[in-house]
């Protein structure tokens, strides 16, 4: 049995679920990031399975997402990469929270997400310690590259040059993971792609494959690929997932 409840932190609408009647005991906890243009509640079902196997899992919305949705879409478009850099500061945020509670155990804290969230997660990975697992589904960690084409982050249709995007989002391109291999690999990381990806290609994750391969340090890597999957997290993913954090959290 499962508890799954709707709470708000310091502004931040969140999923909150937890096995039943665990509430309040200290738990390994997960934080779980969905996409962009969706919601905490389209990827409940993560909370839902962690929660089964004994896990807290945390959801939240991402700026400009689910409750405190932006309705003009070419602003939510032109944000991408300002709400992703945000995702990574309202996690420290909630980490801390939780901890402070006495509610998530510092010594198990993990980070998962999907496509942006999967982002997400990659930059946690090499900004917060506290990071002992990592699932990255459909993401990405090379800002630097992927800001070139994923998003309009610069030129007419943002209304900005690449200098400024450097500058408003320079928290965020220094957690691209392409000098950071050796952080990447020392701790369990799942990596799920579909090679039918046709948003987030999938040569993103197979260059991080051979980044940790090449580098001697992919003995913490956990990779998966799918054929015939395109942008979509299947069912296999997700069992996939819940397994990876109950051998690893």
């Amino acid at each position: 049995m499962v508890e799954m409840h709707e709470e708000n932190v310091e502004g931040i609408q969140i999923i909150h679920a937890v096995p039943a009647g665990q509430y309040h005991q200290k738990l390994p906890t997960v934080f779980f990031y969905h996409g962009f243009t969706s919601s905490k509640e389209i990827y409940a079902y993560f909370g839902y399975n962690l929660a089964k196997a004994g896990y807290r899992v945390i959801l939240p919305d991402a700026l400009m997402h689910g409750a405190r949705a932006e309705p003009d879409s070419r602003v939510l478009f032109n944000n991408f990469w300002r709400i992703l850099q945000n995702n990574v500061n309202d996690l420290a945020l909630l980490k801390e929270t939780f901890v402070a509670r006495g509610l998530a155990d510092e010594q198990r804290l993990g980070v998962g997400g999907v496509s942006m969230g999967g982002m997400t997660t990659m930059a946690a990975l090499v900004h917060f310690p506290w990071v002992k697992a990592a699932a990255n589904l459909m993401g990405s960690g090379y800002f630097v590259t992927l800001s070139d084409h994923l998003f309009p982050s610069y030129g007419d249709e943002s209304g900005r040059s690449r200098d400024e995007f450097e500058r408003q989002t320079a928290q965020l391109l220094s957690l691209d993971v392409s000098d950071k291999i050796e952080q990447v690999g020392s701790k369990p990381l799942l990596v799920w792609h579909g090679e039918k990806d046709d948003l987030v290609p999938f040569a993103e994750s197979a260059r991080l494959k051979h980044a940790l391969e090449h580098a001697g340090q992919a003995r913490n890597l956990t990779f998966i690929s799918e054929p015939e999957a395109t942008h979509k997290v299947t069912v296999y993913a997700a069992n996939r997932t819940t397994e990876f954090f109950t051998s690893h959290l």
